[in-house]
């Protein structure tokens, strides 16, 4: 790209032509000494002028030239000159460098952009459409390499198609828009050169948009359908998943999600009691980074870890029951939290959102506790908390709440309507039948985890208050 400047102070002008040739690579700066060595029709694609020129020495501007005008002096005068010959902007001393920098590479983008239409025009398109790929079962007849792109705000899209449909490839290409991303589809000879594009494509998009972008390269081969080739690159969106956004990469092998169980074992329902009980914030966080952002390639398929993680918040859930959290904003917040765990792209933000809504309902908690002063309220509580410990009993109940165990028994009979012992089974039973029913444990093994110390006692209980067996009311 060349520009001609046009200035007073012949520093001025080096530094500025400094400036921009140490910028870009592709930019000529030819400096003017007079106004007669300005040459309109010498197609320069932009010019620099001092504004004194116009103002002194009565210099008029063609209207079909683009330029931009600097000035020292702050007037309106001055800015209404500039206007009325069509200058791009005008910029005052001393001069912001950025501002410059800023003019040119818009400059820069809309002569690219002009270019790139017209190769476009005289090119034939890639004889494609949406429903090669999505219900066709066409083959690729030349060497393909294909672009999955996906900005991380949705709203970007529509701008991020338009900037690919006028970006000047170094081949013949076709852009497809979807929801949530960019397929782009290349006819290509030279991989090396088209990674090369990218490359820059990706560090210029930073100048343009707020909004992240993440790209995976594919090259196709005529041994893959277009329906094949485009779920490869769907499988690369998801990838997203761990990935995060702004990064460019190279698919060279296809993604395979490996096998994970998305429910917790009873022994991690166990420990997320317990985390939860003892409000253990730093363990959770802990937990969830360890079983969350350590995963390694092959990774699972993120519906997987979406399904575990609903998982995790249903202990959560027991928790906000058992301390009588289900306030209308708390129950506003849980379920924010599960449109995250469903929609949210990216699974660190997930896990983020679900630390800090722990650690919130942990604040809310303790005050809750604090403000409760039902004796019934409390030992619900720690039944709820506690009634998978065999071990755990009356008496340790009541030291935890720091109340003899006979006047706590006394109490919690005249709030609750009965006694200690039959609410604590009442909780054992009832989370056993919920193991029955959603597990294929062993009887013995749903004992234990409901806090039973024998499986014959846990059989005998069981029927006695359900009126079935345990085997009786799994196949029921």
């Amino acid at each position: 790209m060349h520009i001609y400047m046009l200035l007073h102070d012949s520093l001025e002008a080096q530094g500025l032509k400094w400036l921009l040739t140490s910028q870009w690579n592709d930019i000529q700066v030819t400096i003017a000494e007079q106004v007669m060595e300005l040459e309109w029709m010498h197609e320069a694609d932009f010019y620099l002028v001092d504004m004194k020129f116009i103002t002194e020495e009565k210099l008029t501007i063609p209207g079909h030239v683009e330029w931009l005008g600097l000035s020292s002096d702050r007037t309106f005068q001055t800015v209404y000159e500039a206007l009325s010959m069509k200058a791009e902007d005008i910029l005052f001393r001393p001069l912001q460098p950025e501002r410059l920098i800023s003019h040119v590479q818009q400059l820069r983008f809309r002569r690219r952009n002009e270019k790139v239409q017209l190769k476009r025009q005289e090119t034939a398109e890639l004889p494609l459409t949406y429903e090669d790929f999505l219900l066709g079962n066409t083959y690729p007849d030349r060497p393909l390499l294909l672009s999955l792109i996906a900005p991380s705000h949705l709203d970007a899209l529509q701008y991020l198609v338009r900037e690919l449909e006028r970006y000047n490839f170094p081949t013949r290409y076709d852009v497809f828009p979807f929801s949530n991303f960019v397929l782009v589809v290349h006819e290509t000879k030279d991989s090396a050169a088209l990674q090369e594009a990218y490359r820059v494509f990706f560090s210029e998009w930073k100048y343009q948009s707020d909004a992240l972008l993440t790209i995976y390269l594919y090259e196709g081969t005529k041994r893959i359908s277009y329906r094949e080739l485009y779920r490869k690159m769907r499988r690369f969106h998801e990838r997203i998943f761990y990935d995060g956004y702004d990064i460019l990469t190279w698919g060279e092998k296809d993604i395979q999600w490996r096998d994970l169980d998305p429910f917790l074992s009873p022994l991690e329902q166990r420990e997320w009691i317990e985390m939860l009980e003892k409000q253990q914030s730093a363990e959770i966080r802990s937990w969830m980074e360890q079983d969350f952002l350590t995963l390694a390639p092959p990774y699972p398929n993120p519906e997987m870890v979406r399904i575990r993680l609903t998982s995790i918040l249903a202990q959560v859930r027991r928790y906000m029951t058992a301390r009588s959290l289900m306030s209308e904003a708390a129950e506003s917040t849980y379920r924010t939290l599960f449109e995250t765990i469903i929609r949210e792209p990216v699974v660190y933000r997930i896990v983020e959102s679900f630390i800090t809504f722990v650690t919130t309902l942990f604040g809310s908690s303790q005050i809750v506790s604090r403000q409760s002063a039902l004796v019934e309220e409390k030992v619900r509580e720690r039944i709820a908390l506690n009634y998978w410990n065999a071990s755990w009993s009356l008496a340790a109940c009541a030291e935890e709440l720091n109340i003899h165990k006979s006047t706590l028994s006394r109490k919690y009979a005249k709030e609750a309507g009965e006694s200690f012992s039959d609410s604590l089974l009442k909780k054992r039973v009832e989370e056993a039948a919920r193991l029955l029913k959603e597990t294929d444990l062993s009887i013995a093994d749903v004992a234990k985890a409901a806090g039973f110390t024998h499986a014959t006692y846990f059989s005998r209980r069981f029927k006695e208050t359900t009126g079935l067996t345990p085997n009786q009311y799994r196949n029921w």
